[in-house]
């Protein structure tokens, strides 16, 4: 494990700690509490900007649009929280919020194939 966090390369420390900033300030500040397309949409402008500018190759898009998106949302869900009372709630809680993350893998993963494209076009058109 500790070789494999060794070889991250520094974009992906990035778009980790992006993701955990992001999912912090709109939990805490309730930009768009019980608003999930407020959440969404600049969620996935972010992706596409990170994917669009920090990817070399579609495999690295689709990898830091993964990362993104299932931090951003599994960071999201445990920073809203604030009914936890104790560690069973906690061990309840590890599962249930995991799947809605899956969501935001996928959603992360697509967005990334977008950014991912949209610099192939911007490097295309500035040769």
């Amino acid at each position: 494990m500790k070789r494999i966090l060794a070889k991250l390369s520094i974009w992906y420390w990035f778009t980790i700690l992006l993701a955990l900033v992001i999912a912090f300030i709109f939990s805490r500040l309730g930009i768009a509490q019980g608003r999930t397309l407020l959440n969404a949409v600049p969620w996935g402008i972010i992706v596409v900007l990170v994917t669009a500018l920090l990817a070399t190759s579609k495999k690295d898009a689709l990898r830091l649009g993964a990362v993104f998106g299932f931090l951003v949302s599994y960071a999201y869900l445990w920073f809203d929280n604030r009914n936890i009372h104790s560690f069973t709630q906690i061990f309840i809680l590890i599962p249930l919020i995991i799947l809605p993350s899956l969501f935001g893998l996928l959603c992360g993963t697509a967005l990334g194939y977008l950014g991912w494209r949209l610099r192939r076009l911007f490097v295309r058109m500035t040769r």
